[in-house]
């Protein structure tokens, strides 16, 4: 399993202490700073994994006492380069997000930049969001004209690759078994910059998408759901197209889980199997554990044996198995479990 990165490349030409009248005085160093492409290969066949790493543009920020002092923006991404005085810093690159976002005028110290929320409809394909940061010393670290900083999506990544019904009551086995839709739900849509949120964070049922069952929002829908399937499965036969999908990191874990349906509370978020059995809908969903950002919680097959549930919250014991082993994505490692249900 490699783990996912980009770079960003600092490039820094530094100018020599100038002597003057028998004295020296600091010159300011000149800093370009560029995107370097990643590298690396998936076996995943969709989506594009191009588009999973695609850098549309970006915004620099750079920090000193946690205070903004430089600030520059690639409309691509082009180099962007400034001049710094002598002194430590925190350089920051976020990466696709909306530029209004992080203008001087909005973001005054690093603390603010850390704690800027961002919206799951903000990231597309091409151009999931990204950030990272890097401290250096100008003009010590410059030494050799490099510095790297490492840039983490901002989402994780969930969902199934395969779905094989295998039924076990030969009775089942007769009935037609359609295969509706694939979605996440109780995924948060709201996300720090800086940090995963804290349950606290996402308290409310508003910062949240598909609470307890799937809600047709179209601006986050291109992420978390695939609807319309309508795919047949006959008993032994499997159906290969992978669904996956890109949720803000979920906090909770299974000890705080809850399937309530009579008030909202945050609870895990979930990978949910939608067919008809016989003409009747039926639900298979799979809990997550607590995700975070950069990470895959990917399964490899899920074994339909059963009736589901009635309800995307609940799941029926032996009705499901999942599989889930060690992904291939550049990103970093995946969450690995079997899970029988």
């Amino acid at each position: 399993m490699k783990h996912f990165f980009r770079t960003l490349s600092l490039w820094f030409s530094v100018s020599a202490l100038i002597a003057c009248n028998g004295e020296q005085r600091s010159v300011p160093v000149k800093v370009t700073f560029t995107i370097e492409a990643p590298t690396g290969t998936t076996r995943v066949p969709m989506p594009d994994p191009a588009d999973e790493q695609a850098a549309l543009h970006w915004t620099l920020l750079l920090f000193r006492d946690g205070e903004l002092a430089d600030y520059g923006i690639s409309a691509s991404t082009g180099a962007i380069t400034r001049e710094l005085e002598r002194g430590s810093y925190t350089a920051w690159a976020v990466v696709n997000c909306p530029e209004e976002a992080f203008r001087p005028e909005s973001v005054r110290t690093e603390q603010e930049l850390e704690e800027t929320v961002l919206d799951l409809g903000d990231n597309r394909l091409p151009g999931l969001l990204m950030a990272g940061r890097e401290s250096l010393r100008i003009p010590e670290d410059t030494d050799g004209g490099t510095r790297t900083i490492p840039v983490d999506r901002l989402v994780c990544k969930a969902g199934i690759r395969k779905i094989t019904v295998r039924m076990e009551d030969p009775a089942l086995s007769a009935r037609p078994f359609v295969l509706k839709s694939v979605y996440l739900t109780n995924c948060p849509r709201k996300g720090l910059l800086g940090r995963d949120a804290t349950v606290s964070d996402l308290s409310a049922e508003e910062a949240w998408a598909h609470p307890m069952g799937y809600r047709s929002e179209p601006s986050v829908d291109a992420l978390l759901a695939d609807t319309g399937i309508d795919a047949g499965i006959a008993s032994g036969a499997s159906h290969t197209v992978p669904h996956l999908f890109y949720g803000c990191p979920n906090p909770v874990g299974s000890a705080g889980d809850s399937r309530s349906r009579t008030a909202w509370t945050p609870r895990c978020t979930r990978i949910v199997i939608e067919a008809t059995v016989g003409g009747k809908t039926y639900y298979y969903p799979v809990t997550l554990p607590a995700t975070a950002r950069n990470k895959t919680y990917i399964a490899e097959e899920a074994i339909i044996r059963g009736l589901g549930s009635l309800d995307p919250e609940e799941d029926v014991p032996g009705a499901l198995d999942v599989l889930f082993s060690t992904s291939t994505e550049d990103w970093s490692p995946a969450y690995q479990i079997n899970e029988q249900s």
